[in-house]
Formats: structure tokens, C-alpha cells, sequence
């Protein structure tokens, strides 16, 4: 009996030694930290030499290596910088008071030849990342793991489900797009992503701020963006939620226009096809197209092929529409060459594809558009 005693109370000296040992070296976040992680941010953002957005996928010692080796494009906030940005640190903040592992760094971004701070010039965006300890340094890491931690996730077949806390998951919407994902790639002959990550927000800012970026402007409930080449989808459509086809599109046809040129009338126009855009379906976004065209009559079908100022709902919508007549014409081999053509060719292009004079295909496309809006 003695003896049981004698071994209980070794065991819980043991574990008070054990913890007062953990509780040693979770120590309190410290000054040197706080400068050491303000230094390998500043060294980083030198490293830039002003292209941002060039060099987020370009492999730097002092970011996450785990991050890069599962996102190509790593740097998921500074691919929204702008060229010349110039940088003003805001804080850099222990995340959790008690342990010196984890530091976020905010940094407001303002245009290039303009003044930091000065009020009548709105800053490009507000950037949030993460530095986080790997062995006896710091290296950099995205806002994304942090910001969606606690978020409700699942996976169906290739695809993983994040859903904000304030959204309701839909397991229909989610079973669809994980089937429209494989029936694609099959029908456009290319190997399915190995994986998708598929985040369904609040809205357009939401999704940007969970990867690090606030813009000066608000964006709302319309719309959603991609990564590709990260397998990645953002929706920020609460009423398609886990159904956003359009940048699923995006992200199943990259292998087609991987290392070749395209032309946004294309590579927008046919995601636009399958899934909408802005979210309107595809009937929606010719009809919303139709009344912008009523409306400007100067915007011809010539002008959306080459005025870059033309909107992307026109552009999208009418991409789409010719992306449905190439299908009709040639099927899903000449939608491929559709997708691969750059913009200046593309006349010449779908003049051989849909085998008829340019004038000809002009009207056939307003053809179409009206009789689709009149639906």
C-alpha cells in the first residue's frame, strides 16, 4: 500500500516537472522576436524589387516551405499587389500573449510615386500575413490556415469544403460540384485536379480577406475568384455557396492553357458557359448582357474583341456565347483551340472554326444573344 503511494506521488512530481518544463519553454512573446520577424518581413519584401505579383510563386528561403511546396503560387496576398507598391508596416503582433511562436504582421500598401499616409491618396490594399517559428528561425506563412481554422470543412471525392461560420453547408450543392469537377475533365480530355480546395464565403471581400487582403473598396456578394495552379476555388456567392461553376472551370481547363496564350474573351467566356459569372447562370449573363448592349449601342461584338476598357460581364457573356457556337460547330476540340488562341488571332480562328466570313459570324452572334434574352 505504501509502495502504490510512494509510486502515485512520483508520478505526479513527474508530471508537475513535465509541465513546469513546457510551461518554460512556451515562453512569452519578446521584443527580439518582434524585430526579428519586422526584419525577415522587410528582407522579403526586398526581395520583390517591386513586381509583387511576378515573383508570388518565386521560391524564397524566408517563406513557409511546407506552403510552398503545396501552393505554387505561395504567396496568395501579394499576388494582388501592384507593381512600385510602397509598404508601410502597421503592427506586428504576437498571436497568441503567452507563447513566442506565432507573430502577424498587417502592412498597408500605397501606390507607387504617391506618399505614405497621404489623405488624398486611397493605400492599394491592406495585407495581412503570418510568421510562425520552424526550428531556431522565423519564416513567413499565409493569413489562409489562421483565418479559416475553425471553419466547418469536408470532403467530397476531390474536393474539400470550407464553409465560413456564418454559412450553412448544402451537401446537394457540394455532391454536384464535386461530380461537375470529374465529368469536365473527362469531357475535355484532361487529368482531373488531384485535389480542390473550395472555400464558400460571405462575400468577395470576405474571401479576400481570409487570404490576407483588404481593399480600400468593397466588393459584396458578387462574384469569386480562383487559383489554378493552387487548386484552389473562392466563392463569395452565399446563394451558390459550394456550386460555383464558373471558377471550378477555371481551375479543371488550366492543363489546356497551361503554357500556351489565350485571350480573356475565351478563357472567361467559356467558364462563363458552363457556370455563369457575377452570379447569374449563363442564361442570366446573356440576358444581363443583351440590356448593357440595348442600353450602348456603340459595343459591337468587333469592340469586345479588342478594347480592353469593354466590361467584363459584356466580355464574359459574349465569350461565352461564342464558346457555345464553337462547341456546335467543331465540339470539344474546337472549344480547345478556342481556349489556346490568343486575342489577336481570334478573328482568323473562329472564322476557321465556325467555317463562315467574319460579317457573317458577327450577326449570327447578335442572332443568338437576342434570341437567348428573349427566352
Amino acid at each position: 500500500m505504501r509502495e502504490s503511494l510512494a509510486r502515485v506521488l512520483t508520478h505526479r512530481l513527474f508530471g508537475l516537472l513535465v509541465a513546469a518544463g513546457v510551461a518554460a519553454c512556451a515562453s512569452a512573446p519578446t521584443r527580439s522576436s518582434e524585430l526579428e520577424v519586422r526584419r525577415v518581413w522587410d528582407e522579403y519584401l526586398a526581395s520583390k524589387k517591386g513586381q509583387f505579383a511576378r515573383y508570388a510563386g518565386e521560391p524564397s528561403p524566408l517563406w513557409d516551405a511546407a506552403e510552398q511546396q503545396r501552393w505554387p503560387m505561395f504567396d496568395l496576398a501579394g499576388f494582388y499587389l501592384a507593381d512600385g507598391a510602397l509598404p508601410e508596416v502597421l503592427s506586428v503582433r504576437p498571436v497568441n500573449a503567452r507563447a513566442d511562436t506565432a507573430y502577424q504582421i498587417v502592412t498597408r500598401f500605397w501606390p507607387q510615386g504617391t506618399t505614405i499616409r497621404d489623405s488624398s491618396t486611397a493605400p492599394e490594399l491592406t495585407m495581412t500575413v503570418y510568421a510562425r517559428r520552424d526550428s531556431e528561425r522565423w519564416v513567413l506563412a499565409n493569413a489562409l490556415p489562421y483565418k479559416t481554422a475553425r471553419w466547418a470543412r469536408a470532403t467530397i471525392g476531390r474536393v474539400t469544403f470550407h464553409t465560413a461560420p456564418t454559412l450553412q453547408s448544402n451537401a446537394d450543392r457540394a455532391r454536384r460540384s464535386a461530380a461537375f469537377v470529374d465529368s469536365l475533365a473527362a469531357a475535355f480530355r484532361v487529368a482531373p485536379p488531384p485535389h480542390l480546395d473550395y472555400y464558400s464565403t460571405e462575400s468577395v471581400d470576405q474571401a479576400l480577406e481570409i487570404i490576407g487582403v483588404v481593399f480600400p473598396r468593397r466588393f459584396g456578394a458578387a462574384g469569386g475568384f480562383a487559383k489554378p495552379v493552387n487548386f484552389q476555388v473562392f466563392s463569395g456567392i452565399p446563394a451558390l455557396g459550394e456550386e460555383y461553376r464558373h471558377e471550378i472551370a477555371h481551375v479543371v481547363l488550366l492543363p489546356i492553357i497551361r503554357g500556351s496564350s489565350t485571350s480573356l474573351l475565351a478563357s472567361e467566356g467559356v467558364p462563363t458557359w458552363f457556370g455563369g459569372t457575377a452570379g447569374r447562370d449563363y442564361t442570366g449573363s446573356v440576358r444581363h448582357m443583351h440590356t448593357m448592349l440595348t442600353a450602348r449601342p456603340e459595343i459591337t461584338l468587333d469592340k469586345i474583341l479588342d478594347d480592353m476598357s469593354v466590361p467584363s460581364e459584356i466580355r464574359n457573356a459574349a465569350g461565352a456565347v461564342l464558346g457555345e457556337m464553337v462547341h456546335e460547330a467543331g465540339g470539344v476540340d474546337a472549344v480547345r483551340e478556342y481556349l489556346r488562341t490568343p486575342g489577336r488571332g481570334l478573328r482568323d480562328v473562329l472564322v476557321r472554326l465556325l467555317a463562315r466570313p467574319w460579317p457573317e459570324i458577327d450577326a449570327a452572334w447578335r442572332e443568338r444573344v437576342d434570341r437567348i434574352a428573349a427566352t
